[in-house]
């Protein structure tokens, strides 16, 4: 049984976004499919079996117990854990056979004890912060941090590798700085004479603009699910739509609903909470049984659109917890029950999750992850 609201999840787009993306890499590059956050809230055991069907060749998850669901739900792939792990979590990420994101020697010599005492060996992926700021070891510590862990017997170096803040920038400078920043240090480990193995950087935004970023691995995350990491984005994606027949990237999400009821209200009616939209003309107004409890957030009050019959229609009054309004009186023929799309498509029209995003104040990636647990998500194959 299935509410009204719901997210109809297209995996032949996601798989299409896998194979889009694949057409850009080298031949020898890997592409690790970046499912956390229930895979941008798209749900992650169906699209994480698509995107490994698709052809991705390693998975990233954002903690350790998105990983252990992957791997009791029989996902065989390798797992990286991207945000790292607290010295709690160690067994379970051995026992499930994750790998980590690392950035101290605390943490690696804690890893290689509970790896020692259970005869395992456990894999870590070194991360450099080369201008991100947020989590990794400085470029001029690396030499001394891997010197270290590499007489550990119990821990094995899978990669070195580096985040970038604003690729997705029209100002391609910071992303070049941290392009040589992690070169450099990549450089100075070869020259220590340590053995440099897989390397990385490149999200969604850095494989679209900057293919030297590409180096033996990419992490698309946003663009897997066929949303744009910026609006500014846009003229990259018609580039290479007219230059691969791979592209363009498809949408993978789209939310939809249905009216409960049509209310005809004379001018000057008042409509929801707080009275913040009146009527200025005798009005049809239709009631969708969605509301920020389901994700719609409140911001969006009197900014939205939704789709009705094909055409857009403006919502109106404060959206509720559970329901919201639109106007739908230019609109012909409209009955309770009839379908409306918040982002995706209807009789040739679209609006995008993109489009929400921005009349939200926020990014693609926020709505995506929000769409509330109480939307059924219903996969179409």
């Amino acid at each position: 049984m299935h509410r009204a609201t719901v997210a109809e999840i297209h995996l032949p787009n996601l798989r299409h976004n896998v194979q889009a993306l694949r057409s850009l890499l080298k031949s020898d590059v890997q592409l690790m499919a970046v499912v956390k956050a229930d895979a941008y809230g798209h749900g992650a055991l169906p699209c994480t079996q698509a995107v490994l069907d698709a052809g991705a060749d390693t998975l990233g998850v954002g903690i350790i117990s998105e990983g252990i669901e992957l791997r009791e739900h029989g996902i065989q792939a390798p797992i990286h854990v991207l945000v790292g792990i607290f010295p709690d979590e160690i067994d379970d990420l051995i026992q499930h056979n994750l790998t980590t994101t690392l950035h101290n020697r605390s943490l690696a010599e804690a890893l290689d004890q509970r790896a020692g005492a259970q005869g395992k060996n456990v894999g870590v992926h070194i991360k450099v912060d080369t201008g991100m700021g947020r989590l990794g070891i400085a470029p001029e510590q690396l030499p001394g941090l891997v010197e270290s862990i590499t007489k550990l017997k119990n821990i094995r170096i899978e990669s070195i590798f580096t985040h970038f803040s604003s690729a997705d920038h029209e100002d391609p400078s910071f992303t070049q700085i941290q392009i040589e920043r992690f070169q450099t240090s990549l450089n100075q480990l070869r020259k220590a004479k340590f053995n440099v193995p897989l390397t990385h950087c490149a999200n969604s935004a850095a494989l679209l603009q900057f293919p030297e970023s590409q180096y033996d691995l990419v992490r698309p995350g946003i663009s897997l699910y066929g949303a744009l990491p910026a609006s500014g984005l846009a003229p990259v994606i018609e580039s290479l739509s007219a230059e691969n027949g791979k592209f363009p990237l498809l949408p993978v999400m789209q939310w939809k609903t249905r009216i409960l009821s049509i209310n005809s209200l004379p001018k000057g009616s008042p409509v929801s909470y707080g009275k913040k939209f009146v009527t200025s003309r005798d009005s049809r107004i239709a009631t969708l049984p969605v509301g920020y409890a389901d994700g719609l957030e409140r911001l969006l009050t009197h900014r939205m659109n939704v789709l009705v019959h094909g055409r857009k229609v403006p919502q109106v009054g404060t959206i509720c917890m559970d329901m919201c309004m639109v106007d739908v009186t230019d609109v012909s023929d409209v009955q309770e029950g009839d379908e409306v799309v918040l982002f995706g498509q209807q009789e040739g029209e679209t609006i995008t999750v993109d489009e929400m995003a921005a009349q939200a104040e926020t990014i693609s990636y926020e709505i995506l992850c929000g769409v509330g647990k109480r939307v059924p998500r219903i996969y179409l194959t």
